[in-house]
């Protein structure tokens, strides 16, 4: 069997970035690496060492790289003997002979369309349904997300595998040491709530700051890292809510480790990386009780409805002034976190595999 992987998305800034370089580097790294081809964006370092004859570099360009997927990647997989071509961003090629592998994060555009620009809701109702109509094996991040499938396209189940996502090693508590270095960098203070993800509508940052200026005098300042992303987000203008901007990688565990509570509101998520990488690094995490969190957070986490402002407020005072219960979540959540391994993802994606040949 040997699969060509769709990997110039690698560079995203997101979740699925993050998804194609860590299921990279496992299949990679843990599986016959002659096995794999992965598509890679030429100006990115490779995801894992001594496997850089594994990947076709390719400009990846939005422009270019959308070119590429829709009319030369399934020439390129047949090119150099594909059996499979795996798809992790959810938007599989126009044509292709090839059995067709296609990752779905989340089906966000049919249920909260409002939440895109009118033209990439479009560009995603029209061309993702599509591709997923197509597929002749879909991945899902979640229950939820494998639901949706069925619920909203009609997919039949047995063209669904679940494969929940991983968190790496790196994530883990931070030295006292290291959590200073860090807050230094990005001038944070010694006690915070810390928000960690894209600042788009979805994530519902504008009912996180109402929440949190209720108890304004008896919580931590408030520190919301991330890019913005598409949308209007109306972020207060307050010198207690800190917006440091993105967060390089290497700096998130510390982060994460220094925080009085990771907070993560969002209304709707294919998986939730970030209350799960949060929890590996001993951070108590308040999030949603909506779509796939409560699959990804368990017992492990405080979980509120997003659309409740005051239960959001409550269960921040609540971590601001219990230091047992976020003791309790802390020890709770590092267990739960060790549950989910980027070499159980690959695993199940291969398995996924062996079902089209």
């Amino acid at each position: 069997m040997r699969v060509l992987l769709n990997g110039l998305n690698a560079g995203n800034r997101s979740g699925t970035g993050r998804y194609i370089v860590e299921l990279s580097r496992e299949l990679l790294r843990r599986h016959h690496a002659e096995a794999v081809r992965i598509l890679w964006p030429q100006e990115m370092s490779a995801p894992a060492p001594d496997y850089d004859s594994s990947l076709l570099r390719k400009p990846a360009s939005p422009l270019r790289r959308v070119l590429f997927e829709h009319l030369r990647m399934d020439s390129t997989a047949r090119a150099i003997g594909a059996d499979i071509l795996h798809c992790p961003t959810g938007i599989g090629p126009l044509r292709t002979r090839l059995p067709v592998a296609l990752t779905v994060h989340d089906l966000c555009f049919l249920h909260h369309p409002e939440w895109f620009p009118r033209s990439r809701a479009w560009y995603y109702r029209a061309v993702l349904t599509a591709g997923i109509q197509r597929a002749d094996c879909l991945i899902a991040d979640s229950h939820a997300t494998a639901d949706d499938l069925q619920r909203l396209l009609h997919i039949p189940e047995s063209r669904i595998h679940v494969v929940p996502l991983g968190v790496d090693a790196s994530f883990a508590p931070a030295s006292p040491s290291e959590q200073k270095k860090v807050r230094q960098k990005y001038k944070v203070p010694e006690k915070y709530f810390l928000f960690v993800g894209t600042i788009e509508p979805r994530k519902n940052l504008e009912r996180l700051c109402q929440a949190w200026a209720t108890i304004r005098e008896d919580a931590p300042p408030l520190v919301i890292a991330g890019r913005h992303g598409w949308g209007g987000v109306t972020i207060p203008r307050d010198p207690h809510i800190l917006l440091p901007g993105h967060i390089d990688q290497n700096d998130l565990p510390a982060l994460y480790s220094a925080a009085t509570a990771v907070v993560w509101p969002s209304l709707m998520e294919g998986f939730g990386l970030p209350p799960l990488e949060a929890m590996a690094c001993g951070a108590p995490v308040l999030t949603s009780n909506t779509s796939s969190l409560p699959e990804v957070v368990g017992d492990a986490g405080l979980l509120v409805d997003p659309l409740q402002t005051d239960a959001l407020a409550d269960a921040m005072l609540r971590l601001a002034q219990d230091s047992d219960l976020r003791q309790q979540l802390r020890e709770k959540g590092m267990r739960r976190a060790a549950m989910f391994t980027w070499e159980a993802t690959a695993n199940k994606t291969i398995s996924a595999y062996e079902t089209l040949l």
